[in-house]
């Protein structure tokens, strides 16, 4: 191959993959529409693992622009914004709860969302180790999916209902908040932690689910953050 061609291909790989999350988190709107919860979370988690490494991959590859960074933004709206949303009111709706309620708080959710990301983008280059001011819309999502993915592998007997639009309230006020979360970068960077953690991870996944387990690591970063903050408060 040669090298103009090579060139060509290597700034547009990242985007692809963008591109890629982007008909993943359609699908995932779609999915849910029809009922189809599992695979809808499912999509929304790949889309997940696709926008940890478009990012990672264009800085590699020398190819980071300001119109991925643009690109990325808007793909992130949907993959983790309204499809998580789309996720949760269709997984809410034959419980006993009140749509318009249900609706409210995923509207916020969505705003919350859009917020946080207009706010990234009007900062400085961030570095890729450097902590995150509020927690990030693809982890709020990916959370959002995983909880739903965990209350239906054990029967919708882990998180009772009225959970859910707490947890999206919650989700919603990290977002827009000034807590500081350190970049999941830094902390896989250390080795031994993260073999570590990752076969401990595996370990109880095959006792319990990998979406559980997932989850409760999600859950435990999300906790790190608010916990470190509130320390930092009072010492």
């Amino acid at each position: 191959m040669n090298d103009p061609l090579r060139k060509s291909w290597t700034k547009l790989l990242p985007n692809l993959i963008t591109f890629t999350g982007l008909v993943c988190a359609f699908s995932a709107v779609v999915l849910a529409m029809h009922e189809e919860l599992t695979a809808a979370g499912i999509c929304i988690l790949v889309g997940y693992v696709l926008d940890a490494l478009d990012g990672g991959l264009a800085r590699r590859l020398g190819a980071a622009s300001a119109f991925g960074l643009q690109l990325d933004s808007l793909v992130d709206v949907v993959t983790f914004g309204v499809a998580p949303c789309v996720l949760v009111y269709q997984y809410l709706r034959p419980l006993a709860l009140s749509p318009v309620a249900t609706w409210v708080v995923c509207a916020g959710y969505m705003i919350g969302g859009v917020f946080r990301l207009a706010r990234f983008n009007l900062l400085p280059p961030k570095k890729s180790h450097s902590d995150s001011v509020g927690l990030t819309i693809s982890t709020s999502g990916a959370m959002l999916a995983l909880s739903v993915l965990s209350d239906r592998t054990y029967d919708h007997r882990l998180i009772p209902a009225g959970v859910f639009p707490a947890l999206v309230v919650a989700l919603t006020l990290l977002m827009v908040s000034r807590i500081r979360y350190p970049a999941l970068a830094s902390i896989f960077r250390r080795r031994w932690l993260s073999v570590t953690g990752l076969g401990a991870a595996a370990m109880m996944a095959i006792w319990l689910s990998p979406q559980l387990v997932w989850f409760g690591l999600t859950s435990g970063y999300v906790s790190f953050g608010l916990v470190r903050a509130v320390y930092n408060l009072i010492w």
